[in-house]
C-alpha cells in the first residue's frame, strides 16, 4: 500500500476515535471544563473526512492502474517507447521462465539418474568447496533450531598455536541468540569422564571408559570431496543437517576463515560469524506465536487436560523441576548435540525393564540397577497409570479416585491421613492443575538420570482430548510378588 493511502487512513482513524471520544464525553463531567467546542471540532472533522477516504480510496481502485501506468510512459519517453520497454521486460521474464524450466528439467533428469544409479554421488553437482562444503549425513553435526545451544565449530587443517591456546582459555564462550563455539579437543576430554555419556546411554557399563581423542579435524573426515580439505585452513563451521543434492542427502557446512590475533579480534570475528550466520539461517521467529490460554483453575471440567501441554512452560510448575532442568541443561551444555555424541560412542541406548519391587520401589535393572525416586504421592500417580495401559482421559479421573487411594495406602500404609486424603481428591480432580503438577514431578524424576530421548517412555505423557498414558511396553513391567 502506498504511503499516501497509510497516511490518510491512519489521520482518519484518530478523526474518529476523537468522534467516539465526543459521544462518551457528552455523559461526563468534561462538558463542564470547556472542552464542548474541541468535541464539536472532532466531530466535524470526522464527518468532512468520512466521505473524502471513501471517494480517494475508490477512485484508486478504479483508476489506480491507469494512473499508474500513465506514469510510467511519462517516465520512458512516450507511448513508443513505453511499448518496446514493455515488450522487452516481457521477453526477458519469458526468458527467465524457460531457463528455470530448463533448470528443474535438468535437476530431475539428474535426480532421477542418481536414484537409478546411473551417475555417482561424485558426479552430482557440487557446492563451491570454498565458502560451503558438503559433509556426510551422519556425521553428527548439525543444526537443531529447536535446541536451546546451537553450536559453531572450530575447524582446522593447518594447526595453530594461537587460536588453540585462544579456545583453551575460553572453553564456555557464547554470544547473542544461544550460539556456542565449540572446539572439539575440550569437549572429548569432557567425555572421557563418562558423566555426559552415561546420561545419554544409562545402559552403559558404570565402569565403562572411552577413550576419545578428536582434534579440530575431526569434520574433515566426513567431506564428501576430501579435496576440498586444502580450501580449510582454520575457522568456524557452522553446519546445517537435512540438505538434499538432486535425492543425495547430505549436512552443509558453512566455513569462515579466522585470523590469528589478540583476545578481542578473534572475539570481533566471532561476533560477525554469528551475526552471518543467525541472518543466513534463521529467518524464521525466534519464538513460538502460540500463547497460553488464560484460563482460571476451576473454571472448567476439562481444566487439567487443557493445561497439559502448558505444564512444564508454566512459572509455578516450572519451579518444581528448575534443579532438575539446570542439571540437564548443564549436562547438555557441556558438549555438541545428543546426535554427536551417539555418532562418537556408537552405542544406541536400549529401554530397561522397570521392577516394582515388594517394597513399592523402582528399579531399572539394564540401567545399573538404578533407582527413581519419587514422593509417595506423585509414586502413586504413576503405578496408577501404569496399571492402566489404555491411559485415562482427566476428564474421568474422579473414577478412579478409590483405586488411586489403595495405591497411595500400599505405598504408605501409615501415612493416609486427612492430608494424604485431601491431595488424593485434589490430584483426581480434573478442574485443578494438582494432576499436571504430578506429572511434572514423574517427568522430572526420569529426565534427572537419563536423557529425555529414553525418559519419555517413562512418564506420562498425550495428547489433548486423549487418554494420557505411559508407552513403556508393559512386558518390561514387572510387579514383585
Amino acid at each position: 500500500m502506498e504511503t499516501w493511502k497509510i497516511v490518510l487512513i491512519c489521520y482518519c482513524a484518530i478523526c474518529y476515535f476523537f468522534a467516539i471520544l465526543s459521544f462518551i464525553n457528552e455523559y461526563t463531567e468534561r462538558r463542564k471544563y470547556g472542552t464542548q467546542r474541541q468535541i464539536e471540532l472532532s466531530m466535524y472533522m470526522a464527518c468532512i473526512f468520512a466521505p473524502i477516504t471513501i471517494i480517494l480510496l475508490l477512485s484508486d481502485a478504479l483508476f489506480g492502474d491507469y494512473i499508474r501506468k500513465a506514469k510510467e510512459i511519462y517516465e520512458h519517453g512516450g507511448v513508443k517507447k513505453y511499448r518496446e520497454w514493455k515488450k522487452l521486460e516481457e521477453q526477458k521474464r519469458q526468458e527467465e521462465q524457460e531457463r528455470l524450466e530448463e533448470e528443474r528439467i535438468e535437476s530431475e533428469r539428474i535426480k532421477a539418474a542418481f536414484l537409478a544409479g546411473e551417475i555417482q554421488r561424485n558426479e552430482l553437482p557440487r557446492l563451491d568447496g570454498v565458502n560451503e562444503f558438503e559433509f556426510e549425513e551422519d556425521m553428527g553435526l548439525s543444526v537443531d533450531y529447536d535446541a536451546e545451544v546451537r553450536e559453531i565449530v572450530y575447524v582446522e587443517n593447518e594447526y595453530c598455536q594461537s587460536l588453540n591456546d585462544f579456545f583453551i582459555r575460553n572453553k564456555d564462550l557464547r554470544l547473542f541468540h544461544m550460539y556456542k563455539f565449540v572446539y572439539l579437543p575440550n569437549f572429548s576430554k569432557e567425555l572421557s569422564d563418562g558423566e555426559l555419556i552415561r546420561y545419554m546411554s544409562p545402559d552403559l557399563p558404570e565402569d565403562k571408559r572411552l577413550d576419545i581423542n578428536m582434534d579440530s579435524s575431526y569434520p574433515l573426515r566426513f567431506l564428501w570431496y576430501p579435496e576440498n580439505a586444502k580450501n580449510i585452513k582454520h575457522g568456524m563451521m557452522f553446519f546445517k543437517g537435512d540438505c538434499d543434492n538432486h535425492g543425495a542427502k547430505y549436512t552443509k557446512g558453512h566455513y569462515f576463515h579466522l585470523n590469528e590475533g589478540s583476545d578481542e579480534e578473534i572475539i570481533a570475528q566471532l561476533d560477525k560469524i554469528v551475526r552471518e550466520v543467525h541472518s543466513h539461517y534463521c529467518h524464521a521467529a525466534l519464538y513460538s506465536t502460540v500463547s497460553k490460554k488464560e484460563i482460571e483453575e476451576g473454571s472448567s471440567d476439562d481444566y487439567a487436560d487443557e493445561m497439559f501441554s502448558w505444564v512444564n512452560q508454566d512459572p509455578e510448575v516450572a519451579l518444581i523441576v528448575k534443579e532438575i532442568r539446570d542439571k540437564v541443561n548443564a549436562l547438555r551444555e557441556r558438549g555438541m548435540a545428543e546426535k554427536l555424541i551417539r555418532k562418537i560412542i556408537q552405542i544406541e541406548p536400549k529401554l530397561s525393564r522397570l521392577v516394582i519391587t515388594k517394597d513399592m520401589r523402582i528399579i531399572l535393572p539394564e540401567y545399573n540397577n538404578m533407582e527413581i525416586t519419587m514422593e509417595p504421592i506423585n509414586k502413586a500417580v504413576f503405578f496408577l497409570f501404569l496399571r492402566h495401559p489404555e491411559g485415562i482421559i482427566f476428564k474421568h479421573l474422579p473414577d478412579y479416585r478409590k483405586e488411586l487411594a489403595e495405591i497411595y495406602q500400599m505405598i504408605k500404609p501409615l501415612g493416609f491421613n486427612d492430608r494424604a486424603i485431601r491431595s488424593i481428591e485434589d490430584v483426581t480432580n480434573p478442574c485443578l492443575n494438582s494432576i499436571n503438577e504430578k506429572c511434572a514431578r514423574i517427568r522430572g524424576a526420569f529426565i534427572s538420570q537419563f536423557d529425555e530421548s529414553i525418559a519419555k517412555h517413562y512418564y506420562i505423557n498425550g495428547w489433548r482430548g486423549e487418554a494420557k498414558k505411559i508407552d513403556l511396553p508393559r512386558d518390561l513391567v514387572i510387579w514383585e510378588e
